[in-house]
């Protein structure tokens, strides 16, 4: 009896490992997503952060769970481990986030589970709102303020950077429409006299929000920005 159900969990075993992929290719797609929703908050370093952790394993777990309530709930009998199954598992993980909705519709998992990634959304926001926002609010006024002090020809060099090499590097092959935009406002920014407002247009429309962490030491570097200033916020950068 014990072998048997023993056998029994070992023909399980790749079933759930491969149900555990598509999990991890779900936490990478929505890992991707919150760094591109919270690029304001340029202190804010997931890997550090213990409640993101929490989130990753939310996002781990759910579409890993649903997959198996579909996998033992429709089939009677467990489906070959093939390339087909393997791959329409991947698909699955990719497109979870899309799917969810549709999943709980069809009743193919129960409805709260929505409710679970949406309340450690919450938490991880409500989280950087209490421990971040203060701080990334200072930097970007600090960073308005110190532009202000630079020569004009060290902001239309920084701002000839941004369009040839940066914003052309990240967009241009990817999203043309998206390049075009910030083209558009590099023009409004270079055409503006006041470089009071064309610092405040410029932080506000193209650095904030626009530029992770890990590129922003970098591009203020090609507005001549001092050292000082730089290293005071990025130090290891």
């Amino acid at each position: 009896m014990e072998q048997n159900s023993t056998g029994s969990i070992l023909v399980l075993i790749p079933y759930l490992l491969i149900g555990i992929i598509a999990g991890i290719i779900n936490a990478v797609n929505a890992w991707i997503k919150l760094e591109e929703k919270y690029l304001y908050y340029i202190f804010f370093q997931p890997l550090t952060t213990f409640l993101f952790w929490g989130w990753l394993l939310i996002q781990i777990y759910v579409p890993a769970q649903i997959y198996w309530w579909i996998l033992t709930g429709i089939f009677p009998k467990k489906p070959d481990i093939n390339p087909i199954f393997i791959i329409t598992v991947v698909i699955y993980g990719i497109s979870f986030q899309s799917l969810l909705e549709y999943i709980e519709e069809q009743a193919l998992a129960p409805r709260n589970l929505s409710i679970i990634v949406n309340w450690v959304d919450n938490l991880l926001e409500y989280y950087l709102k209490a421990t971040q926002l203060a701080k990334t609010s200072d930097f970007w006024k600090s960073l308005e303020e110190e532009m202000k002090e630079i020569k004009k020809e060290n902001l239309l060099s920084g701002l000839e950077y941004l369009e040839d090499y940066y914003f052309d590097g990240k967009y241009n092959r990817l999203n043309k429409d998206q390049y075009q935009g910030f083209q558009n406002k590099l023009t409004e920014i270079k055409q503006e006299n006041d470089i009071s407002l064309q610092s405040k247009k410029l932080v506000k429309t193209l650095l904030k929000g626009k530029i992770p962490r890990r590129h922003l030491p970098n591009v203020l570097r090609q507005f001549k920005l001092s050292p000082k200033f730089i290293n005071k916020y990025f130090k290891q950068s």
